[in-house]
């Protein structure tokens, strides 16, 4: 509410102009205005439900996988001034989702959990034992990746919200690497298995490598 001082040119109306009333009270010219009508908000287009439903896709796992995100997408995250999860949901956005409109999922193929411009490892293969998973990848033929490139290992069960992480595992030039653990977490369990290999002096990393799905 405002007090409209006499002799103005609005002291001598009363009623409404446009959202403003002028009105007395306790022999005083007062004006308030009228609450604004709240927009109606316009429906979303396909494309950008589509796209809302990607993040919805995405999110609980890369949120579940933080830890890891936060070595594997490092540098993009401080070039770009963001959180490594922002940088990782970024990048999925483009390639870790597949399906159309309503029916999306994440494409367990291109998703990443980690991104950088280390050559990445070739021809993962993956086999699993009662208390172990054991990787094993190709020479690089290349020879730009550096041998004492360090392999990165991630295990995700979604089954126990649980993971298993090993940041600094055998070197590119081993060809092969373990990851041990507990028979009681691998039995009767689902885990997606990824690989990336880190410069340990720079940290700069490659792109992630998804293993696949072991189901035990």
């Amino acid at each position: 509410m405002a007090i409209i001082q006499e002799g103005t040119v609005l002291a001598g109306i009363r009623g409404k102009i446009g959202n403003v009333v002028i009105y007395t009270w306790k022999n005083k010219v007062c004006a308030r205005s009228l609450p604004t009508k709240p927009r109606k908000k316009r429906p979303r287009t396909v494309p950008q439900q589509a796209q809302a439903n990607k993040m919805k896709v995405l999110s609980p796992f890369l949120n579940a996988v933080a830890p890891f995100l936060r070595v594997g997408f490092k540098q993009i995250a401080t070039d770009r001034n963001i959180t490594a999860n922002n940088a990782a949901k970024s990048a999925n956005m483009l390639t870790g989702i597949k399906g159309e409109f309503p029916d999306q999922e994440i494409n367990w193929d291109t998703i990443l959990v980690a991104d950088g411009p280390r050559i990445k490892p070739e021809n993962v293969k993956v086999t699993v034992t009662k208390n172990s998973f054991n990787f094993t990848w190709d020479k690089d033929k290349t020879a730009e990746g550096n041998p004492n490139d360090r392999a990165m290992i991630l295990l995700y069960s979604k089954t126990y919200g649980r993971l298993l992480i090993n940041y600094s595992g055998a070197r590119r030039d081993e060809l092969k690497d373990a990851v041990y653990l507990d028979p009681f977490y691998i039995k009767k369990n689902t885990y997606e298995v990824f690989i990336a290999f880190k410069d340990v002096i720079s940290d700069e990393v490659s792109k992630s490598v998804y293993c696949g799905r072991f189901i035990n």
